[in-house]
């Protein structure tokens, strides 16, 4: 059993599936990736997670790319960023043009093929998620993640399609809900999906963020994940919904109603 010993709270955003540079509402897509950025120094959070489909396709010009590590820069907490369907990482990713020669201290990618950790130590975090490098139902998001036992936090970033009983046929990037229940995870940020979605299983905590326009109930708001790693109550992640004008103060979110692992 892992024992935290540290009862501080930590508060992550989670968003996915921000399309920037896509064909048809590139100035929407930025200024909803600007409000997110907004947002994690609004509430405060502790770091930002960014879970795949980051970019629209490869063939975004490098203003795009500057655009997303800029937006960064502004921040002067972590962000942790895991390529997906839309933004492979391979020899050809765009993760590997020039912009992204020197990133903010800030950024942090996920490149490894097989999973990589990423080790927050100065908030007792460790970020975990393995780089897509082809979409195939040969890809399994969630396999080698590893026990974790070092104390910190465990979180798994995955961008994949969740499988319900009721589905007949496999999909690409597959995550199957027994995976879910024997992640070793605090918490499992998902991408993939343009909706908010709860798919936990057992202890462990799994939602998708959406993309910040699509998982917004209000028009001409956004919507990310807000989840609170607490040492006592566990895992609890909320919904905050943001205007993308005026004012941050978001829509009071509905709680929901989740008590994640705390070994």
């Amino acid at each position: 059993m892992v024992i935290l010993v540290d009862h501080r709270t930590l508060k992550l955003i989670h968003t996915s599936d921000t399309h920037l540079g896509d064909d048809w509402r590139s100035d929407l897509a930025e200024t909803a990736f600007a409000r997110v950025i907004d947002s994690v120094e609004h509430l405060e959070a502790d770091a930002l997670l960014v879970v795949g489909d980051v970019f629209d396709h490869a063939r975004v010009p490098d203003r795009v790319l500057e655009f997303y590590l800029d937006q960064i820069a502004r921040i002067d907490r972590p962000v942790v960023t895991l390529p997906g369907n839309h933004d492979l990482y391979h020899e050809d990713s765009l993760y590997l043009r020039r912009p992204f020669n020197n990133p903010p201290p800030n950024f942090h990618l996920l490149t490894g093929q097989s999973g990589q950790t990423i080790s927050l130590s100065e908030l007792g975090l460790d970020v975990w998620g393995r780089a897509m490098t082809q979409h195939t139902p040969d890809f399994r998001p969630l396999e080698n993640m590893p026990e974790g036992g070092d104390g910190n936090w465990l979180v798994a970033l995955a961008h994949g399609h969740f499988h319900f009983p009721e589905d007949t046929d496999l999909r690409s990037s597959p995550i199957q809900p027994e995976e879910v229940l024997g992640a070793s995870c605090h918490y499992l940020a998902l991408g993939h999906w343009e909706r908010h979605c709860e798919v936990s299983q057992g202890d462990t905590a799994a939602f998708y963020s959406g993309s910040p326009l699509g998982s917004s109930p209000r028009s001409g708001h956004i919507g990310v994940n807000v989840v609170e790693l607490d040492r006592i109550a566990g895992v609890t992640v909320n919904q905050a919904i943001i205007p993308l004008e005026g004012p941050l103060n978001p829509v009071p979110p509905e709680p929901a109603a989740v008590a994640g692992r705390e070994d």
